[in-house]
Parts: structure tokens; C-alpha cells; sequence
């Protein structure tokens, strides 16, 4: 699935015919009995649902591999059932990839986003002068709070430099495990080697992606923050009523928009790891492939938000609980270990965050292509000559 350019699906797929109403005999039954494929008629046998996503020719009969309540189940060589997913199916597959190829999904996840924390906590040393002028300013006002400006600095220094570094290796990691999932569901399991070779072509398109998706959610939070203050300037004089109205309209708006874009672009990161193909033609791609999918992939985006972030910040709470008291202690080395430990914290949760958002993003990419251009077909090939590469038929 990862080849750049996938056959496109034979031509005549879509909807299956409409089935027959409630007494309605079917073409071809005997009257008073079973219509043809058994009792009480098959997906993807006899008349209908014949040729439905991915089945045999047009018009002729044979189960489908999508599989359905009503017919042959559809093969599952790796982590998922190879047609359209359930939520559950979703979440459990993203568990099983885990689990499936712990050495891609957690440890390299888990080194990179170690490195890029730790890089940027020394590339925020350098901030940490001109916020400890700053913050012994701020404290000298404040006699409890003596002594307390090299340490507020070096966190928030910490904090700015990491989110930096880790903005740059988000994306790689993202690529890393959309490869392996995306291979996890035909049952094959990469080495380390063989992702990174994989995803290497297309770190820095994946890191131009991430940086130009921050920048446009910047610039237009920017715009907008423009808007309301000139719409809020213009009516605080006259009605301060409908000047709170339009603030809280016109953040609704900023956040409903930010959204659907969010949802509408979604699947553009695992597209540029798999497809190969330019920045501009993936995204167009991706927003075709989202359309009409909006409100499914929002509500699977969400429950997944929640779900992790939960999970992330039951683990993440006793490190912070321990900084928070080593900050408080006054005990030798005390701002160390508050940093080694706040550290600890945001590699914990952002590895957390990522392995799960990421392995869930990849298997609705796959979902979504095996629900509009028939994936499955391909991918049970793919799984085939994984379980014989040698084409001996055992």
C-alpha cells in the first residue's frame, strides 16, 4: 500500500443494488422458497450485493472480501479486518499494533522524542539569563518567592525549547508509525532498518507539512484575534451586551473552523508517509478522500483525544507531583532534578499522545481508502504474498 501511485479501483464500483422489498420472490427462485445463495439470501451471493467492494466480476457471484453480518467473514492477516472498520475495531487495532511490533511503536517513538526533549532542554539553556533577569524582577516584588527565579527559568526555558524540538520530531515519528502499522495490517512486521528506510525519502516533507499546518493555524488565529478586537472596539461603547455576544460568536467561529480544517486534513500526514507523492497533491488528496466523512472522523478524532489525553496525564501526574514537591523542598540539587523530572513528564505524555493518535490516524487513512477505492483488494494481495512470498500455494 505504500507503492506511490495505487491502481485506481475498477470502474462500476459503488452502491450494491437495491434489495429486493419484503415479498418481493427474487429472479430466479423457486416460488415460495429460498432465494439463490441460501436461506434467506447472502451478501455478495446470488443477486444481491453482487460485485460490492472488491467481490468477484460484475455480475456474477462469490463472497465479498469486505465481509458482512451476512456473509463470510473478512480476512484479518494483521491487526484489523481487511474492510470498513468499527470504532472499536480502530482502537483495538491501534493497541494491537503496538503490540504487534513494540520495538518500532514504543522504542523508537519513545528514543526520538527522548532525544528532541533533551536537545531542547540544552538549546533552552541559552534562555535561561535573560529569563532569570526577568524573573528576579518579577520576584524581588515577592519575598515568599526568594530564591525562586533560577528555577522558574530554567522551566520555562525548558518548556520553550522542547516544544520546539519536539515540533520538529513529531512529524518523523509520525511517519515511523504510520509504516509500521500500515504494515502491521497485512500481518508483516518491520525492522527498525526497514522502516527508517521507508520513511526517510519523506522526513523533510512530513517536518514542511507540520511546520506549515502550525503557521496557517497561527496566522489565522492572528487574523481573527484582529477581527475581534476591532468588532469588540467598535461595540463596547454603545452595547456592551452584543459586544460579549460577538466575542463569544466569534471565538465559536474560530474554533469550529480550526476544527474542520483539523478534520479535513487529517489524513494528509499518513498519505505523504505512504503515497510518496508532492506536498500540494497529497493535501488536495486527503481533502477528497475526507469529504462526506467529516462528522465520523470528527467524533473518532475526539473520543481518541479524550482517551489519551486521560491516559497520558493518569502516568504524566505522579512525575509532575514529584517535581512540584522537589521544586518546593529547597534540598541541594533541588532545580535539577524538578528539570530531569519535568522532562521525564513531557516525554512520557507526548510519547503517550503520539503513539496512540498516530497508530489511530494511519488505520482511518486505511479505512477511509478501503471504503472509497477498494484498498482491501490490494491489501489481501499484499497479505497473500506476505504469508507466501514464494507463490507455493501452502
Amino acid at each position: 500500500m505504500s507503492t506511490p501511485d495505487q491502481p485506481a479501483p475498477p470502474s462500476g464500483w459503488g452502491d450494491a443494488p437495491e434489495p429486493p422489498r419484503y415479498g418481493q420472490r427474487v429472479p430466479g427462485a423457486a416460488p415460495g422458497g429460498p432465494p439463490p445463495g441460501g436461506p434467506g439470501g447472502q451478501y455478495g451471493q446470488g443477486q444481491y450485493g453482487s460485485g460490492q467492494y472488491g467481490s468477484g466480476p460484475h455480475g456474477q457471484g462469490g463472497p465479498s472480501p469486505y465481509g458482512s453480518p451476512y456473509g463470510p467473514p473478512a480476512g484479518k492477516p494483521g491487526i484489523v479486518p481487511l474492510r470498513p472498520l468499527s470504532l472499536g475495531e480502530i482502537y483495538d487495532g491501534a493497541f494491537t499494533a503496538i503490540r504487534h511490533n513494540p520495538g518500532v511503536m514504543l522504542g523508537v517513538a519513545t528514543l526520538v522524542l527522548l532525544v528532541a526533549t533533551v536537545l531542547g532542554v540544552l538549546v533552552g539553556q541559552l534562555l535561561v539569563p535573560q529569563l532569570a533577569a526577568t524573573f528576579g524582577s518579577l520576584v524581588a516584588q515577592e519575598p515568599t518567592l526568594a530564591g525562586m527565579d533560577t528555577l522558574y527559568a530554567q522551566l520555562v526555558a525548558t518548556s520553550l525549547g522542547s516544544l520546539v524540538t519536539v515540533l520538529l520530531a513529531t512529524p518523523v515519528v509520525e511517519g515511523v508509525l504510520t509504516v509500521s502499522v500500515s504494515q502491521s495490517v497485512i500481518g508483516r512486521k518491520l525492522t527498525v532498518g526497514e522502516v527508517w528506510t521507508r520513511v526517510r525519502p519523506r522526513v523533510w516533507v512530513l517536518i514542511g507539512w507540520t511546520l506549515l499546518r502550525t503557521l496557517g493555524a497561527a496566522v489565522l488565529v492572528a487574523a481573527w484575534s484582529v477581527v475581534l478586537v476591532l468588532a469588540v472596539a467598535g461595540l463596547a461603547e454603545q452595547s456592551p451586551g452584543a459586544a460579549v455576544v460577538v466575542v463569544v460568536l466569534l471565538i465559536a467561529a474560530l474554533v469550529a473552523g480550526l476544527v474542520w480544517l483539523g478534520v479535513r486534513v487529517g489524513l494528509v500526514a499518513p498519505a505523504l508517509a505512504l503515497e510518496g507523492r508532492g506536498l500540494g497533491s497529497t493535501v488536495a488528496r486527503a481533502w477528497r478522500l475526507t469529504r462526506g466523512s467529516f462528522w465520523r472522523l470528527f467524533g473518532i478524532y475526539l473520543l481518541a483525544t479524550i482517551i489519551v489525553n486521560v491516559a497520558a496525564s493518569i502516568v504524566s501526574y505522579p512525575i509532575q507531583l514529584a517535581s512540584g514537591f522537589l521544586s518546593t523542598s529547597g534540598a541541594a540539587g533541588a532545580t535539577f532534578g524538578t528539570v530531569a523530572l519535568l522532562v521525564a513528564s513531557m516525554v512520557v505524555s507526548t510519547a503517550i499522545t503520539t503513539i496512540f493518535l498516530s497508530s489511530v490516524v494511519a488505520l482511518l487513512y486505511v479505512d477511509v481508502r478501503m471504503r472509497r477505492e477498494g484498498l482491501d483488494v490490494q491489501l489481501a494481495a499484499a497479505a497473500a504474498q506476505t504469508a507466501d512470498p514464494h507463490g507455493t500455494g501452502r
